[in-house]
């Protein structure tokens, strides 16, 4: 019998395991505002319900910013995964170069980053051996949010404001501004990394999306900060999300990391399958379109998920939503993707 963990590590070797390892992951709103213990005892209560091979924590989205003081209303997510922000940092308006200076190089010991690290440390410690990831959002997609609105990604539009206009009209203190962003994620990384953590869930949003940002403005604003942060959470494994639409995995080919996420069901990107003829060592994860939870739908989840594996039968690769599952998620859709890895 292997374990959780023997499991993961052949398949990030390159090695073919007992079978593919697999897991998956949603959001549960009404625990993850209310404290470590409650959340922690949630994560730990989905996967003892499961028995995914890795856990990976879903935090609310707005930690990150919250660490800088802007502020969220929790009374009402208002249908989305995020909750409302009432106080931005960033207004893109004629005071946005001011606005800029706001954001500063944090400790990485700020309350939100602590009560994380609490939680991560309850995870860790209920979970029986199984691999644990945690969730650090890459600093262009905290930038995003500082104007109070959703990360970049899935199918959402992007927008030519906010982040695109401030590159284009103040770049220096654009750049500083990320830098700030990066040390401080760096300097709470690196504490969460030292809990014992296995790895890091890094969400790359949308920066990558064709017809986003130029390829030199991602080089300059998010490849570049991404690689001085991906460096300071080492040797925890690192696991990247391009998220969405046209979303270019092949851009992060060459980023020193163990595993690549995107999404194979979405528009403009390419198959699971094709990994091969590019991804070199990095492990290849996803092939189950997350659309597909909460719509009843367990029948085409488990045929989706037993497609994935199939085509992958040659190739050592992690069963994955694309993305985060829907808050609607049923009981049978989540029983029948988990069986697909053992049939």
């Amino acid at each position: 019998m292997w374990s959780k963990k023997e499991r993961l590590e052949a398949v990030l070797n390159g090695e073919k395991a007992d079978r593919v390892p697999v897991s998956a992951w949603r959001h549960f709103l009404e625990d993850e505002h209310s404290g470590a213990e409650r959340f922690a005892n949630k994560m730990l209560e989905f996967q003892n319900t499961y028995d995914w091979d890795y856990i990976k924590l879903q935090p609310r989205a707005s930690s990150f910013c919250e660490a800088w003081g802007q502020k969220y209303s929790y009374d009402d997510y208002m249908g989305s995964v995020v909750a409302p922000c009432i106080d931005p940092l960033l207004h893109g308006d004629e005071n946005l170069g001011k606005e800029l200076e706001k954001i500063v190089e944090l400790t990485g010991s700020e309350d939100v980053f602590l009560e994380q690290i609490d939680a991560v440390k309850q995870v860790i410690a209920g979970s029986e051996g199984t691999p644990v990831f945690h969730t650090i959002f890459c600093p262009g997609a905290v930038f995003e949010m500082f104007f109070g609105q959703i990360a970049s990604g899935r199918y959402r539009p992007t927008s030519k404001e906010g982040l695109v206009r401030a590159i284009q009209d103040y770049p220096q203190l654009t750049d500083q501004a990320m830098r700030n962003i990066t040390v401080s994620l760096a300097k709470y990384g690196e504490k969460l990394v030292k809990t014992g953590l296995y790895g890091i869930f890094y969400s790359s949003a949308a920066l990558a999306r064709t017809g986003y940002l130029t390829k030199e403005e991602w080089e300059r604003y998010v490849r570049k900060y991404d690689l001085m942060l991906i460096d300071a959470l080492k040797p925890a494994k690192i696991w990247v999300h391009t998220c969405g639409i046209n979303s270019n995995p092949e851009y992060f080919t060459d980023y020193p990391i163990d595993i690549l996420h995107w999404a194979e069901s979405a528009t403009g990107n390419v198959k699971l399958d094709s990994a091969k003829n590019w991804i070199g060592r990095i492990t290849p994860m996803g092939g189950c379109d997350e659309r597909l939870f909460g719509q009843n739908k367990a029948l085409e989840i488990s045929a989706m998920a037993h497609n994935a594996i199939e085509r992958m039968k040659d190739q050592p690769f992690i069963l994955g939503p694309d993305c985060s599952i829907s808050v609607n998620t049923q009981e049978d859709e989540l029983k029948a993707f988990r069986a697909s890895v053992e049939d």
